[in-house]
């Protein structure tokens, strides 16, 4: 009750004075004592005020200046909802892309097929050039061993020739892992647009694309074991050795430090089974490469692929270097 009074007195004091100069403040100081002023003192200027008329009734509220802190997280909250905004916005551009290019999801499956079926070609024509360079390499390396035991030098250029044809082979096995990596992002990227595809059509969602595709990717390298760096292949490369020993019908035709070759498939039953030890500077790991070759594999059809027992032998693979 006394406070009250106090109130109404000062009231009763300040208010001729602010019909007289038009403004009064009601502030509080750090102290949380309450002032009522005509101006606010310059060391105030930022507190939380508010404007009173000749009746004591507030007609505007001021707040109190911001913080250097509160500013820095105001901009970085302005610039997080524009970054959203531009999601948004690229979302919806994307839709409108997909859904007038795709009219069912059947459209999308088929225009995937046909992405990762050219790949598929180029992997085929690499694995005929394979086949080509190895009977090559070991025909080399025959004449070269002829050549040694028959007492006769081997020149530079034929050990040239030799390193080249096996950088090419080499190459060729890392170009066939590049490929698979390609087909891997046709997959993914296709699989994203089904699944947007299903949402924006509010489809059934009775399957994930996505982990359908990786899966995919994972089964076709299942020949590739990856190291993370040459110093910890060497395990590895000799577990790869007596793998390869283990399940070749063929007898090795060639060891070198990084790659292992056996001779060329004769009967129908039989497996050719290659390694190679295949460092990669741009991606910083090294791999090992198992190639697998039957007996009559043309660019139109590959019987390896689908064989019962080289798919066993591709499957037990990273397990069995993993030991």
């Amino acid at each position: 009750m006394c406070l009250r009074l106090t109130l109404i007195a000062i009231l009763s004091f300040l208010l001729p004075l602010a019909g007289q100069a038009g403004k009064l403040y009601k502030w509080v100081d750090d102290e949380g004592q309450i002032h009522y002023t005509q101006t606010l003192p310059p060391t105030d200027a930022h507190r939380a005020r508010s404007q009173l008329d000749e009746h004591g009734i507030t007609v505007r509220q001021v707040d109190a200046a911001k913080t250097p802190e509160q500013l820095r997280l105001e901009a970085e909250q302005e610039r997080l909802r524009q970054e959203q905004q531009k999601l948004v916005e690229k979302q919806q551009a994307e839709d409108r892309v997909l859904l007038r290019t795709f009219r069912t999801e059947d459209d999308i499956l088929m225009t995937r097929n046909g992405q990762i079926q050219a790949v598929d070609t180029s992997i085929r024509v690499t694995q005929a050039n394979i086949k080509r360079l190895k009977s090559t390499l070991e025909a080399m390396q025959k004449n070269a061993a002829q050549r040694e035991l028959s007492g006769r030098r081997v020149s530079e250029h034929m050990l040239r020739d030799i390193e080249s044809k096996r950088q090419a082979l080499e190459d060729a096995y890392r170009s066939i892992i590049d490929r698979e990596h390609d087909k891997n992002r046709i997959r993914q990227s296709f699989a994203r647009d089904q699944q947007r595809f299903r949402e924006l059509k509010k489809l059934a969602q009775n399957s994930d694309p996505v982990i359908e595709a990786r899966a995919s990717f994972d089964d076709a390298l299942q020949n590739v074991y990856d190291c993370r760096d040459d110093s910890a292949c060497n395990g590895p490369w000799q577990r790869a050795k007596a793998y390869l020993r283990t399940h070749s019908t063929t007898p090795i035709k060639m060891e070198g430090d990084n790659i292992v070759i056996t001779g060329e498939p004769l009967e129908e039953s039989d497996v050719s089974i290659s390694i190679s030890r295949i460092p990669d500077p741009k991606k910083g790991n090294t791999v090992i490469f198992m190639d697998l070759q039957c007996k009559q594999e043309s660019i139109q059809s590959n019987r390896c692929k689908n064989d019962s027992a080289t798919n066993r032998i591709k499957q037990g693979f990273q397990t069995a270097l993993g030991k």
